[in-house]
């Protein structure tokens, strides 16, 4: 009998570059959460590289340092949450860029310090 984890090694495999180049970088896969935690653990002994550990066991595990394209060094740091039905990978980093920018720029209109 084959691992269950298996068929989410492929997905969970594709869904790691489609992540890197989303806007806001979240994917979804519909998988339980246990299942996409060994299939990560799998990829990255692998293929990507990294190091896959539980944050908050069974809802919420890190895959830091993997390798986007191999070999060309491309790495990023991915969170990955969810419960027994469905996961979402999301980019680490990505509210730096498109959150935090917003906010400082509305912060120095208000005070009257931004220049468009």
């Amino acid at each position: 009998m084959a691992e269950e984890f298996m068929k989410w090694v492929l997905p969970l495999d594709n869904i790691v570059f489609q992540a890197w180049y989303r806007v806001l970088s979240f994917v979804s896969l519909h998988a339980p959460i246990n299942e996409v935690f060994e299939a990560a653990k799998y990829v990255a002994e692998n293929k990507r590289g990294g190091n896959v550990y539980w944050v908050v066991e069974p809802k919420v595990f890190r895959w830091d340092d993997l390798d986007v394209n191999p070999p060309q060094g491309l790495k990023m740091t991915a969170w990955l949450f969810g419960g027994p039905k469905n996961t979402v990978l999301c980019r680490r980093g990505w509210w730096a860029l498109y959150l935090a920018d917003i906010q400082v720029k509305h912060v120095a209109r208000v005070l009257g310090t931004f220049k468009d």
